[in-house]
């Protein structure tokens, strides 16, 4: 009962249900921002775009808001860099707080092998340097690539020695209630800042120190994920 459409380069997974329209990489960014006028004014429940080509097109996006759910990638290191860059591209703070659900940052991390995971405890210093719980007994884990097999020690069957098998997701979500919408819309983002942390809004480090905390991952994979930020 929904209209989803998506505005692509390139498809990367066909969805039942959805109308993909692929625009090749190259073409003029006018080019685009037609085609986005037109999936538009055809008036869909979902429109999903994979880049945005400029300030025109964020403009159309955020006017489409009101109407449509639409989905636009940023390419920025955290929620606050997006939706700096956000308001800066749409060119109306009260635009973009008036419409905007919610901004989401993610990074990909890898996950230990639960066969081969090595506990420890760590020293309390480093972990009250990261905000991370330091009780006396506090066990976290940590890659190995390796198991014991007849008091020798071998590589791991499972992971073949990487210490990591498989990936998760980390998230930082900045949900936008009524109060964030204004200060949006008054461009205070300091002051956004400040009511997002009252509402235990999670940095993305933290949320990836979540996980160490839960035996997935350990500190070094989070080290160098969040080196890349």
């Amino acid at each position: 009962t929904s209209m989803v459409v998506t505005l692509e380069e390139e498809v990367l997974f066909e969805l039942e249900g959805v109308a993909h329209t692929v625009i090749p990489a190259g073409k003029a960014t006018s080019v685009f921002n037609e085609k986005l006028g037109v999936l538009i004014r055809s008036d869909p429940s979902v429109l999903m775009v994979s880049k945005v080509a400029d300030e025109q097109s964020a403009k159309l996006l955020a006017g489409a808001a009101d109407t449509t759910r639409c989905y636009v990638p940023l390419e920025q290191p955290d929620t606050l860099t997006a939706l700096r860059s956000w308001i800066k591209q749409v060119g109306n703070p009260r635009e973009v707080g008036e419409t905007l659900g919610a901004v989401v940052a993610q990074r990909l991390m890898r996950r230990l092998c639960h066969t081969c995971r090595a506990p420890y405890t760590p020293d309390p210093g480093a972990l009250k340097k990261r905000n991370l719980p330091a009780d006396q007994g506090t066990e976290l884990f940590r890659s190995s690539g390796k198991v014991m097999v007849k008091d020798k020690e071998v590589l791991c069957p499972d992971c073949h020695g990487l210490g990591y098998r498989g990936r998760i997701a980390i998230f930082e979500l900045m949900m936008i209630d009524e109060q964030a919408a204004r200060y949006i819309s008054a461009n205070e983002l300091d002051s956004l800042r400040l009511h997002l942390r009252k509402q235990k809004m999670l940095y993305l480090q933290e949320a990836a120190l979540t996980k160490v905390v839960e035996g997935v991952t350990d500190i070094k994979e989070v080290t160098r994920v969040m080196a890349g930020k």
